[in-house]
């Protein structure tokens, strides 16, 4: 009978046992699933409010766009084809690097209207079908993701001083305050020049502007260039790996000293460098 009873007690207390780790289960699955659905919301949230960062970029750039097709007629009345001469320089590099990443820039844009489509020609609007990926969440990511998106300062890192941040500046040559659209590496000349990324060369070429000068294409919409260097060592077309040497920093082209400028760009539109430096070499 004892026998019995302590049988019984322990059947009790293994199924009581069970039940409690079940019921641990249970709640160890509802509070991880819980932890996914808010991971989930604040991404989302995130890509919201980075879907609105973009659009107000999009449209300072479009602004800066217009801004010097005004200031070079403004130059022009004024008879001072110099100056007409070296922002129309500024306003085919613009050109070249929509054209080269095969987007539209629209000139003398209303917020209320939508430009025209242009034939094999993606619009420069950022919409709600671009992949959005952080560059520190990018760098945390697998290698395949995180060597897709220019996350490595494109300069050594004993070099990687930003003198000339991006935004708006008192521009060396014009000597107005003008949008910078990217960063200023002060590395000197012959530094070594790396792709901050995985991608395609689609354009290796001199400007009268901008120098020597290179775009390269990335993943999600993402692109990057460099500017004034001394040397170019890849070709249109090339396929580059994330650290590859790409060229040297130099003061080819309009510039006050020897430096890299440096930019990344989401589907066209200049954004700030400095977000995305999270890797150096």
């Amino acid at each position: 009978m004892k026998r019995f009873i302590l049988l019984f007690a322990l059947q009790n207390l293994l199924i009581i046992n069970l039940f409690a780790q079940d019921k641990g289960k249970r709640e160890l699955e509802a509070d991880f699933e819980k932890f996914k659905q808010e991971q989930e919301q604040d991404f989302q949230n995130f890509k919201q409010k980075r879907q609105e960062e973009l659009k107000q970029l999009e449209l300072d750039y479009l602004n800066y766009y217009n801004e010097m097709m005004g200031l070079k007629n403004h130059y022009i009345k004024k008879k001072e084809p110099q100056k007409a001469e070296e922002v129309q320089d500024i306003i085919d590099f613009e050109n070249s690097i929509a054209h080269a990443l095969k987007y539209n820039i629209p000139e003398r844009i209303k917020i209320t209207t939508q430009p025209k489509k242009a034939d094999n020609i993606k619009e420069p609007f950022v919409d709600n079908k671009t992949e959005i990926i952080p560059p520190n969440a990018a760098a945390k990511e697998n290698k395949k993701v995180k060597d897709g998106i220019p996350v490595l300062t494109p300069v050594p890192k004993r070099l990687a001083r930003i003198t000339s941040p991006f935004g708006v500046r008192f521009h060396p040559v014009l000597h107005k305050p003008i949008k910078h659209n990217g960063v200023d590496f002060g590395c000197g000349r012959g530094a070594e020049v790396y792709a901050s990324a995985r991608g395609k060369v689609v354009l290796a070429k001199f400007s009268r502007s901008y120098g020597n000068y290179i775009i390269i294409e990335h993943e999600g919409g993402t692109s990057s260039v460099y500017a004034h260097l001394d040397k170019i060592k890849i070709r249109k077309g090339n396929i580059v790996k994330k650290g590859d040497i790409i060229g040297y920093s130099g003061s080819t082209g309009r510039s006050t000293g020897p430096h890299l400028h440096y930019e990344v760009r989401i589907k066209g539109i200049p954004v700030n460098p400095k977000d995305y430096l999270v890797e150096t070499k």
